[in-house]
């Protein structure tokens, strides 16, 4: 089995981006999920980003992805 690779710069392919803040006193009840670097970590009533999506940390877990699979707001750690 043989693979055509090409080599592309990587922002002609994905788009990194830093995540959004929504400190806990600004969040409202829903079903969007909030992505910190650990991971989900609670619920929210809008997202910020269209799935799916890759979700790693900026700080404190570093090294972790994680995928999303529906629309979410990813924290300021990622």
């Amino acid at each position: 089995m043989t693979c055509n690779w090409i080599e592309i710069p990587l922002g002609d392919f994905i788009e990194l981006k830093r995540g959004y803040d929504l400190p806990k006193s600004k969040r409202l009840k829903g079903d969007k999920p909030i992505i910190s670097s650990a991971g989900l970590s609670d619920y929210h009533s809008e997202s910020k980003v269209t799935s799916p999506g890759v979700v790693t940390g900026r700080y404190g877990t570093i090294g972790e992805v994680f995928y999303i699979e529906e629309d979410f707001w990813p924290l300021n750690t990622t």
